[in-house]
């Protein structure tokens, strides 16, 4: 769920244990996956694994890097790289380790690590180049880092997993590092009708929203999201006349998430910077804020109500740029619905949602990126082979969930008007 940590930062090292991690896959298998927090009842690899692995053998420096559409996505990829045979460290946010003590002691014994992504967090990025170069584990790294909820559109990549790779790859002198990029694409097995509505219904009940009485499904989201967005608008004094029956409401919402951006740039005395993404915005947004939230100058109380108020402003603005595509509207599926409506539960709930149906998770793995072409390609020079090899990465990831879409047969890919 999009949210801000309020925790200090702490930094948990990788701590491996081979039993541990045998275990725990066993147990991830058989009990967590098709377990009610998941419900996968089925998962599918297509790509060349072979040469996966024949790159293991030879030494190569494996680097995988998916889309992060689903809270499932680490159980996820923990199962494909048992089928593959490959031991992987993955690198998470830190807020994560400290959900609780017993977590924390798990996660670093199956050899992950945690990550400051709102800061300049040198520890993560040192222990990722240094599992690299050491080369004993594959790493796994989400790159748009955050689940969006958006399994058919790729969230633009941050280029720290490409610095990564390339600094890895500077400091070796006969190895290579390969990035293998990964598409997840999670489906329905059925059409959950009952579930969704039953879970739409309570949204409307918990946040005052009346639906029609036999609503189109369309309509009764779009008018949900409307309404729940329009609540968070108020809260931070910003009037809107957004209507979800407005032709030009995606637009009208790219206006409301600039001039909030641009209102959160001024408080925090940041140069504007209109001819960016907003997501690029947000982001810079909000590393500023996580870092003067840290500063030891500002742990006075009415210091952390303020940057908790620039914070929640920050993260409106995210949630506007969810919503800003017609993502349900341009394809109205059964997979697409789902999401839309787990998105909308999440924002209001503060948590992540039960799973509405049983899923089939499709994984594509594509053909491995050669690092030491974007070094040759950009004449060593590092920041131009990081933005060459972050879009790759994306176009490569986005490109293979297209190209499952176009074959996916599963109830998920139904269209609304079809089952209702």
């Amino acid at each position: 769920m999009l949210e801000f940590s309020d925790a200090n930062y702490q930094f948990f090292e990788p701590k491996p244990s081979k039993p541990i991690i045998a275990l725990s896959r066993a147990v991830n298998r058989h009990f967590v996956l098709p377990g009610r927090n998941h419900l996968i009842k089925d998962i599918q690899l297509e790509g060349n694994t072979d040469r996966i692995r024949d790159l293991r053998k030879m030494g190569h420096r494996i680097l995988f890097v998916m889309n992060h559409p689903s809270h499932s996505d680490p159980q996820i990829v923990t199962e494909l790289h048992r089928r593959m045979g490959i031991t992987s460290s993955f690198m998470a946010a830190y807020d994560v380790f400290l959900r609780s003590k017993q977590a924390a002691w798990w996660m670093q014994r199956l050899g992950h690590f945690s990550i400051d992504r709102e800061g300049n967090d040198r520890k993560a990025m040192g222990t990722a180049i240094d599992i690299l170069k050491e080369g004993k584990v594959a790493l796994g790294i989400f790159p748009e880092g955050n689940v969006y909820l958006t399994n058919d559109r790729v969230t633009p990549f941050l280029d720290g997993t490409a610095f990564i790779a390339l600094k890895a790859q500077k400091s070796l002198e006969k190895k290579k590092v390969s990035v293998v990029p990964l598409s997840l694409k999670f489906t329905h097995l059925t059409t959950p009708r009952i579930t969704l509505r039953t879970r739409m219904r309570q949204l409307g009940d918990d946040s005052g929203f009346t639906f029609d009485p036999d609503p189109d499904p369309i309509e009764a989201v779009l008018g949900l999201g409307t309404h729940l967005l329009a609540a968070h608008l108020r809260t931070h004094g910003y009037w809107n006349d957004i209507s979800p029956t407005d032709r030009d409401v995606h637009q009208k919402l790219d206006r409301l998430a600039h001039t909030i951006m641009s209102d959160i740039e001024e408080e925090l005395n940041l140069p504007p910077s209109v001819s960016d993404e907003l997501i690029v915005r947000v982001r810079k947004a909000r590393s500023t804020i996580h870092q003067l939230r840290i500063n030891a100058e500002c742990d006075s109380e009415s210091n952390t109500d303020l940057f908790r108020s620039k914070a929640q402003k920050t993260i409106l603005a995210l949630r506007i740029h969810g919503y800003l595509t017609p993502y349900l509207t341009a394809n109205p599926t059964i997979d697409r619905f789902d999401e839309t409506v787990e998105k909308l539960s999440e924002d209001f709930y503060s948590k992540a949602m039960p799973r509405t149906g049983p899923r089939r998770l499709i994984a594509k793995v594509h053909p491995p990126l050669d690092v030491t072409q974007y070094l040759n390609a950009a004449d060593g020079k590092l920041r131009d082979a990081v933005s060459s090899l972050t879009k790759d990465m994306e176009d490569r990831v986005q490109k293979g969930i297209d190209v499952i879409n176009e074959k996916n047969g599963a109830p998920g890919a139904t269209s609304l008007e079809e089952v209702s």
